[in-house]
């Protein structure tokens, strides 16, 4: 039984589609034993010395259909793999959302926790756990959403711009840094997707265009969860703020669900965390950063909120993994989860190494069918 699985687990066939000439074959048999059923029905009674044999000569018509079934096998091109069967991965599509909010500058885990983050992406696109099929998507967030890069292939363009992802030069002249405005970066997510989806299938926009469910979408957000903590920079009222933006996150991430867009969360700072302050000493007073800063960010605290994480990941069944120091390493988490996105296909070897079968079904037809006129004379 044991060669006989291994045989049936190593057995392809070159024109697989020509096995639906089969059907010709499980005609002919059907017919026969519709044919022997009324011979049984009809035959004469038994009597004394009668001789009544279970099959007769349809024996022979069974050969026959077993015959063809093996000659149509060998017009399929049968062939042994050996096991020598090759595992082809489909392709993934990557999006990756970056937090810019301030906190991100924090360099508590001896890196800044940006740096981190642009570090993780650099290695993936520059590595080998994004194919050549893959696409790729760059959003980042604070005070604003704010899609860098669209799904694409272009690698070189990607890299550009992952390389940028970093601690800004200044503080100056940007409120990108003073908020976290998650629940609207979620919904321009997958507002961007639908849209780049609504194109390709139409080729324009259409109200009456609805999203399909999609496998092989990933979303990585970097973080260090502190999505809610934005009292600093200046922004008044922020318990309205982040109330409005729990609401609109739950709404995202009930849209991320029905699309199938599981949420990877990749955090980044340490659990004991950091005073917002300490974001000033890489910068100037005056030249890079607003004295007034000082007094805003004193007695303000930031550190690594897995729960907030966990909130993404829970709502649409992703993981969390955390990097709580500058040696902490992403990259076989974001390819582990890039790989449940993949489809699987088996590929058999190559053509020069194919050991075929089609003479030897012939060979068999051949036997069956002097079989089946021996057993019928005989």
């Amino acid at each position: 039984m044991e060669f006989v699985s291994r045989f049936w687990n190593d057995l392809y066939f070159a024109k697989s589609d020509n096995l639906q000439i089969l059907w010709l074959a499980v005609a002919i048999f059907l017919l026969g034993i519709f044919i022997w059923l009324l011979q049984l029905w009809y035959r004469p009674a038994r009597t004394s010395g009668s001789r009544y044999p279970f099959l007769g000569k349809m024996k022979f018509w069974f050969a026959l259909t077993l015959t063809l079934s093996l000659c149509i096998g060998a017009y399929a091109e049968p062939f042994l793999a050996k096991g020598a069967t090759t595992i082809r991965r489909g392709n993934v599509e990557a999006i990756f959302v970056v937090d810019y909010s301030a906190s991100m500058f924090l360099k508590d885990t001896g890196w800044a926790r940006i740096d981190i983050a642009g570090r993780e992406i650099m290695k993936i696109l520059t590595g080998e756990t994004i194919k050549e099929d893959d696409r790729v998507a760059i959003f980042i967030f604070g005070k604003i959403a704010s899609p860098r890069v669209f799904l694409t292939r272009d690698m070189d363009y990607l890299v550009r711009e992952a390389d940028k992802i970093g601690r800004p030069k200044t503080l100056l002249y940007n409120d990108l840094y003073w908020g976290s405005v998650i629940g609207t970066t979620f919904q321009r997510v997958y507002q961007a997707l639908d849209r780049q989806d609504m194109i390709a299938e139409l080729g324009k926009e259409s109200e009456n265009w609805r999203p399909r469910l999609r496998r092989n979408r990933a979303v990585f957000i970097l973080s260090d969860g502190d999505f809610f903590n934005d009292n600093y920079g200046g922004i008044e009222d922020a318990e309205s703020k982040a109330e409005s933006e729990m609401k609109g996150l739950n709404d995202a991430l009930a849209e991320f669900k029905k699309r199938g867009l599981p949420v990877y969360a990749i955090g980044m700072g340490t659990r004991s965390g950091a005073r917002l302050t300490d974001i000033l000493k890489d910068y100037k007073k005056d030249s890079e950063y607003d004295p007034q800063l000082e007094e805003e960010l004193k007695g303000q605290f930031s550190r690594l909120n897995v729960s907030n994480l966990n909130i993404l990941a829970t709502a649409t069944g992703g993981q969390v993994f955390t990097i709580e120091h500058q040696s902490g390493v992403a990259g076989g988490f974001i390819k582990s989860s890039l790989d449940r996105h993949r489809s699987i296909s088996i590929e058999p070897i190559a053509e020069q190494d194919k050991q075929e079968l089609w003479a030897l079904f012939l060979l068999a037809a051949l036997g069956v069918f002097l079989g089946g006129i021996a057993i019928t004379r005989f």
